[in-house]
């Protein structure tokens, strides 16, 4: 690729002529490649073409406050930043017409000029779901590529150098550099402009948000609410609408509430719920033009789910902690498949923490990646001992931000079910996948179950039927990747059924401690047979059936737990020289002498057995 024809170069360019000093980050990341970050952006042309010419696809990075002397609001509404975003400008007036970046991750970029004075980077304390990109920070810059794969992009025509970025409105001066929230200018907010109708019950509910989320009671937010329809709303709405919006807004925890604003849930309690509908085929193209944004290159999507199925002790654990390495660093898996980085949670409920900070830097250190690039991209959650199951992690779950996470790992599967629930019923299993699958939709997040293989030998079934228990396991998930034993020790092949792409070709891996590794030069059809080989025995002399006495029968046949006839003729006509007749002799002997007696065993005219020692006097 040319200078000439590489984007991303001429972007960085065009800007570095602008006066935004940029650097590099690396490709489809917001990860700096230069030594020193940030700190070394510059408009240099010639440092800039080096740059993009050593990394074709780099990133175009901008740094933020006096050094470029713009300052960024970064909006995320997943976390409520739209609620927010409406919510400063029907207190306190309009943004001006500015430069504005759409982000590949759904959110959007307002730029804006930096004001006099030192602007700090804060997270979301100017507003849920508002960050502030002042001095010490910087963003990513259009045609830059998102770790989902989207790109970035100026909203509509508003190229940065056609639309600059606008002084910073004085209200939005003094809520940063004063340190005020939107939280208290909301709740504090009841002199502000009127409320007209068509706007009343909307604004009221995101005033009651605000308040909730600094953990305002319901009967505290009812009294704001009733002031605020007083004073504020043209004409007021009716008590009855007041308490039923403070009710709604009040069942929401402090850390949901956000989501439930953005998703218009408090609505729900105001009439009877919306019933679904179909979609013609024109709505359905409409409303999904494309497929989920990749997560693993020809496996999974943001929002799905993966079985990860393997016999115990396969290493199908350190499979996996491989994954949510590559997929924490953006690098490839097993050096095969493309990742797109983004956060990863574990919840392991088999190992002890201490096992797994053992284990990490080991696979950290096979795989060649520094510590550094995952030390604050994974996150681990021990749970052995807690005997907690899928369904009673519901509060843990609801705690977790939206979007916080691109994968999640539940390490083993069969951990997380609840204790009376069977794995081999359809119904039940396909009851668990739709909480997870709810689980992903609701957190924008994939998930990766870690589970076992059925008992026997694999090497003859089909992919979807090597997983232990129900057959909807298999169906339920998105992707169901097995690994089988290959003919080669120490090495298997991965095989998968993929849902929204195209087959994939087996392939065999080889297990070097701690990692598994691609293992071209073995034939991925080789699957190890588990059965026997057959050899025929050496021909023998005939034995000479041995001398059954009562003493070597008793000790051999009869001890201290009761024995029935059957079990003994079962047992015993294995052996050469012993027959029923003979049988019955030997235990005939042997009671007679007091060297065994017979016991009832339980249950209403239940079998005799046999036990050693005589009877005991009296019973």
């Amino acid at each position: 690729m040319t200078d000439a024809d590489n984007p991303l170069l001429l972007a960085a360019l065009q800007y570095a002529a602008l006066g935004l000093p940029v650097f590099p980050c690396a490709p489809s990341q917001k990860r700096p490649t230069t030594e020193h970050g940030f700190h070394d952006a510059t408009t240099d042309e010639a440092t800039i073409r080096a740059w993009w010419r050593d990394y074709p696809r780099a990133n175009i990075g901008v740094p933020t406050g006096a050094v470029s002397g713009v300052i960024v609001l970064d909006i995320d509404p997943r976390h409520g930043g739209d609620v927010s975003i409406d919510d400063l400008q029907s207190l306190n007036g309009p943004f001006p017409e500015t430069a504005m970046s759409l982000t590949g991750g759904g959110g959007r970029h307002v730029f804006l000029k930096h004001p006099a004075g030192q602007v700090r980077c804060t997270h979301g304390e100017l507003a849920p779901g508002i960050d502030v990109k002042g001095d010490g920070g910087y963003v990513v810059m259009p045609p830059s590529v998102h770790p989902n794969g989207n790109p970035y992009a100026w909203e509509l025509s508003s190229d940065i150098t056609e639309t600059r970025a606008a002084a910073c409105p004085e209200w939005l001066v003094r809520l940063i550099l004063q340190g005020e929230t939107a939280r208290a200018a909301v709740i504090n907010g009841s002199a502000a402009k009127p409320i007209p109708e068509g706007e009343r019950n909307g604004t009221l509910a995101r005033l009651a948000g605000a308040m909730r989320r600094v953990g305002m009671s319901p009967t505290e937010i009812l009294a704001a609410l009733r002031q605020v329809n007083a004073d504020r709303c043209s004409p007021p709405v009716s008590p009855r609408e007041v308490e039923q919006i403070a009710a709604s807004i009040g069942r929401y925890e402090p850390n949901a509430i956000s989501v439930a604003l953005a998703e218009n849930h408090w609505t729900q309690d105001r009439g009877p719920p919306t019933q679904p509908r179909p979609m013609t085929v024109r709505e359905l193209m409409a409303a999904h033009p494309t497929l989920r944004a990749p997560l693993i290159n020809g496996i999974l999507r943001r929002g799905e789910t993966m079985n990860v199925i393997a016999p115990p002790k396969t290493g199908k654990s350190w499979l996996v902690l491989a994954l949510a390495m590559a997929v924490a660093s953006g690098r490839k898996w097993l050096d095969t498949f493309e990742t797109f980085a983004g956060n990863v949670l574990i919840i392991d409920n088999e190992l002890h923490p201490e096992t797994l900070a053992h284990r990490i830097p080991q696979v950290a250190e096979g795989l060649r990646i520094g510590m550094n690039e995952i030390a604050d991209t994974v996150s681990v959650q021990s749970m052995r001992g807690q005997l907690r199951d899928i369904f009673s992690l519901g509060q843990y779950f609801a705690s977790i931000e939206v979007g916080r996470y691109a994968l999640i790992v539940l390490d083993a599967f069969y951990r997380f079910m609840p204790r009376d629930m069977d794995e081999n019923d359809n119904g039940t299993m396909a009851n668990i996948y739709n909480h997870i699958d709810a689980l992903a939709e609701r957190l924008n997040c994939s998930f990766v179950l870690i589970h076992h293989a059925t008992k026997g030998n694999q090497s003859g079934k089909a992919v979807t039927d090597v997983g232990a228990g129900a057959g909807s396991q298999s169906r339920a998930a998105d992707a169901h990747v097995v690994l089988r034993p290959h003919e080669e020790p120490g090495a298997v092949v991965l095989e998968a059924a993929v849902r929204s792409w195209a087959p994939i070709a087996p392939m065999a891996l080889r297990w070097t401690f701690p990692v598994w590794t691609a293992a071209p030069d073995l034939d991925p059809a080789a699957l190890r047979s588990e059965k026997p080989k057959r050899v025929k025995p050496a021909p023998q002399e005939p034995a000479e059936p041995p001398d059954w006495s009562v003493e070597r029968f008793v000790e051999a046949f009869i001890g201290a737990k009761p024995v029935t006839l059957p079990e003994l003729r079962e047992h015993a006509t294995k052996d050469p020289g012993l027959s029923w007749r003979r049988i019955s002799d030997l235990l005939s002997i042997a009671e007679h002498k007091g060297m065994i007696r017979r016991v009832r065993l339980p249950g209403r005219g239940g079998p005799q057995g046999f036990v050693v020692g005589a009877e005991e006097e009296g019973s």
